[in-house]
């Protein structure tokens, strides 16, 4: 029974995923991005109204270059997306959301490489609408 309770955590990632990362998209790269700071009604001069702008900063607190995309949720439930390539180490990101929800997620991989494939704004907002 104890051998089968030590399995168990094994089983369910492997077949459900980690929680918050569908199944082949988990990375140790997304332990690399650490959240910063955030703000509400920052000035943010891409937005027409800041009053209502939600502002995440995140850093690459690892040793390897970074491609990076961050969304950030609207209260339209529209996800706001920023891609940066080659985060070097020690850089940090920043994404807004003119009328925020206060919600954001991302994605990283290692810097060029292709085989890890970054969702599409297309994917993005589907996805993150079906939760």
């Amino acid at each position: 029974m104890n051998q089968l309770l030590t399995l168990f955590p094994l089983f369910f990632i492997l077949n459900f995923g980690v929680p918050g990362h569908p199944i082949g998209e988990f990375s140790d790269q997304n332990e690399c991005l650490v959240k910063t700071s955030s703000e509400w009604g920052s000035n943010c001069s891409a937005c027409m109204n800041s009053k209502g702008s939600y502002r995440v900063n995140l850093r690459n607190d690892c040793g390897t270059q970074l491609d990076v995309v961050v969304a950030v949720k609207e209260k339209s439930n529209r996800w706001r997306t920023f891609r940066v390539s080659n985060l070097a180490p020690g850089d940090s990101v920043s994404a807004y959301a003119c009328d925020g929800a206060g919600k954001y997620t991302f994605w990283t991989r290692n810097a060029g490489d292709n085989k890890t494939i970054l969702p599409t704004d297309e994917e993005i907002q589907i996805e993150m609408n079906q939760k």
